[in-house]
């Protein structure tokens, strides 16, 4: 018990020499003025802002009837031009531009005609087999402003190749896509 009594008179004592958490300066209520870090008046907020100035307030709302304020420049800024969507187009030229005996045909080379890019994008092309089976598929970066037309030539080996060793015949798709939305397909037949 005198442990513990001891205990207690000690931490009171600690804490009554501790000043951690006491203001230096008497409450406002017990100053007199001309007391404490020196006499100062109050300034009033609307004399904080230098030369004058007021309370910054956001811009009236514009007139419904009216055109927005010019640049600071004096030009207007047009408006954003609309970009058509992209479009293509595919032909079979060449051989396979009609259909032809198998035996004959060393490669089938399809032109793609795109337009609209947007500066830059991702031409897919797929070869689907006879039977609906996806034969290849290949892709291509192109690059062009959105008012200029690009021309893009694929070719499919057939000679030597599986489609002539496995008499792949029939009429194949060839699917053309930009960044992955497809704009075009085409066809082309191989006979036996």
């Amino acid at each position: 018990m005198m442990r513990a009594l001891v205990t207690v008179l000690a931490g009171a004592m600690v804490l009554s020499a501790c000043s951690e958490g006491v203001s230096p300066l008497p409450p406002p209520s017990a100053m007199k003025p001309g007391q404490g870090s020196g006499s100062v008046t109050p300034v009033d907020p609307a004399d904080v802002l230098a030369g004058g100035g007021s309370v910054a307030r956001p811009p009236p709302p514009a007139p419904s009837g009216e055109q927005p304020p010019p640049d600071e420049d004096g030009e207007e800024v047009p408006p954003p031009v609309a970009l058509p969507p992209p479009t293509g187009s595919a032909e079979v030229v060449g051989a396979g531009a009609e259909p032809t005996p198998l035996s004959e045909v060393q490669q089938v080379d399809v032109d793609f005609v795109v337009s609209g890019v947007r500066n830059k994008g991702v031409v897919d092309v797929e070869f689907i087999a006879p039977g609906g089976r996806p034969y290849e598929k290949r892709s291509a970066t192109v690059e062009a402003p959105p008012e200029e037309t690009r021309t893009l030539r694929y070719s499919l080996p057939v000679a030597g190749t599986p489609v002539s060793m496995s008499r792949m015949t029939g009429t194949w798709q060839v699917r053309f896509f930009l960044d992955g939305v497809q704009l075009v397909s085409t066809s082309f037949t191989l006979e036996p």
